[in-house]
């Protein structure tokens, strides 16, 4: 395995904890809250192309990043390197471990990574082959002992070539989420469509959520928030300002949809990136992370961190709560890595729970060196209390 260069640095928190039993008293008496972050911390910066994936939580709390990895200083933001990769974290000493193949084509590019986890443990992760020029099919496996081992890729009604059944793109860069109204598991997908399985070992059922022209809708994240009702942010891919994420609803737990309406995220209406969005049962709390980009100068991009309670955002998609706006790290002042800031912010932020209080929060920064696309990946942790 190629030697990686590992740059861990300890932040220090103060994490207040409290009861959170999920009961209607504890949502209104949770009413008021504080969303604190971390400092940013370096997870991988290499010379290889580190970028987008997903986080999951294991069952003996360590954390598995999951995440597309193009070798060497040729690497760049699309080629046919690109492979599946993972690295263990553990929450408790703020540490990560080494960098593990789960799986590579030696063929394309297996980029688009994205899944989640079941409830009994089973790892899941969709991925779509690329051959620098068009997509070759579309994937996912699994893995049932913690990621050590996984299925060869598989395909299905709803994941697979799009000549054969002529869906044009279901990837995206969501979580896999529960849905308990309906037992369960949805996965939502790029250009509109949702998928549904029950154990995520087979993904047969999907249906489109919208046909809406009014908005280049692109990569989708989405959430079940309780009360049969399922939200969903989609990029809107004209990227000029003026285009934020905009929000789409289902009050059938997927079977219809509202149409698309711009949300307030990111601020002011600048263009939003990959969005991600994350519910919290317990507290009632929806939480969407997004990063900015092209409508605002390099050194201005930012991730954001918004919550909302499913109430106060059903039929209102610019009622979410701006909790934090960060500056990427590369603009920060007395950064000294040898980066350029010399291209927008990666971002395609990507979360899990730690503890009811806390989540791990991965994203990635990039810069063009040396003719290609470097990718380095951050992380930081975010705290409510």
């Amino acid at each position: 395995m190629q030697k990686l260069k590992l740059l861990l640095l300890i932040p220090v928190f103060s994490v207040f904890l409290f009861s959170c039993t999920g009961s209607e008293s504890d949502h209104k008496s949770d009413s008021q809250f504080n969303v604190s972050v971390t400092p940013f911390q370096p997870l991988l910066i290499n010379d290889d192309h580190n970028s987008e994936g997903l986080l999951v939580t294991l069952k003996d709390g360590k954390i598995l990043l999951i995440f597309r990895l193009d070798p060497g200083k040729k690497g760049d933001h699309v080629g046919t390197d690109g492979y599946i990769a993972k690295i263990k974290y553990n929450p408790d000493t703020d540490k990560w471990g080494e960098v593990e193949t789960v799986y590579n084509s030696n063929r394309y590019d297996d980029r688009n990574i994205h899944g989640g986890i079941t409830k009994d443990g089973r790892i899941v992760v969709f991925f779509r082959h690329y051959d620098g020029k068009e997509t070759e099919g579309r994937y996912f496996i699994y893995s049932d002992d913690n990621g050590e081992t996984w299925t060869e890729p598989q395909i299905s009604k709803a994941w697979t070539d799009p000549q054969v059944n002529n869906i044009p793109g279901i990837w995206s860069t969501g979580q896999m989420f529960y849905n308990p109204d309906i037992n369960m598991y949805v996965m939502l997908g790029c250009r509109r469509y949702i998928t549904y399985s029950r154990d995520g070992s087979s993904w047969e059922e999907y249906n489109m959520i919208t046909d809406n022209e009014d908005y280049k809708l692109s990569e989708i994240a989405g959430a079940w928030c309780g009360k049969n009702l399922m939200i969903a942010l989609l990029r809107d891919d004209v990227r000029e300002h003026g285009h934020p994420l905009v929000q789409l609803e289902s009050h059938d737990n997927g079977l219809s949809w509202t149409e698309p309406v711009q949300t307030n995220i990111p601020p002011d209406k600048h263009w939003g990136a990959a969005p991600q969005i994350i519910y919290n049962q317990n507290r009632d709390l929806l939480i969407a992370l997004n990063s900015d980009r092209y409508s605002r100068p390099n050194e201005q991009n930012s991730l954001f961190i918004y919550t909302a309670r499913p109430d106060d955002i059903t039929g209102n998609p610019t009622g979410w709560k701006l909790q934090h706006e960060l500056l990427r790290p590369w603009a920060e002042a007395g950064f000294t890595g040898d980066r350029p800031l010399n291209q927008n912010l990666y971002g395609y932020p990507t979360i899990t729970l730690i503890n009811k209080n806390e989540y791990l929060v991965v994203f990635t920064e990039r810069a063009v060196m040396d003719g290609s696309e470097q990718a380095d990946l951050y992380y930081f942790r975010m705290i409510i209390n």
